[in-house]
């Protein structure tokens, strides 16, 4: 099950959706992820230190990093990097690459590409 709330920063006006996944069997509801209004942009945020470990965007492309606490211990930043507009292959290895890394579940359905 997916759970939204939508938020609006009032400095900048700028409306996000706060999206919480839950299952059955594990509630994850501090696996914080959140989707740009016209949902073409996805920020991932970690479980453990709360900082931004992925964000995909259909313009841009995806950036997967570790978490703030393991980049102060020598991790690199970068896990997987791209920088060119993103295709429907990319969002599912971004998915892909939340879960492998930061044991995150992105719904495959937050973005589309029809």
């Amino acid at each position: 099950m997916l759970m939204v709330s939508k938020m609006t920063d009032p400095a900048g006006g700028v409306a996000r959706e706060t999206a919480w996944a839950h299952s059955a069997s594990n509630c994850v509801d501090q696996d914080q992820i959140q989707v740009s209004q016209d949902g073409a942009t996805v920020w991932v945020h970690s479980t453990t230190d709360g900082s931004t470990v992925g964000r995909f965007s259909k313009c841009f492309g995806m950036d997967v990093h570790s978490t703030v606490t393991q980049q102060l211990a020598g991790v690199s930043q970068c896990l997987h990097c791209t920088h060119a507009p993103a295709t429907e292959g990319d969002w599912q290895a971004f998915v892909e690459l939340m879960l492998k890394h930061h044991g995150i579940a992105v719904p495959r359905g937050l973005v589309r590409f029809s």
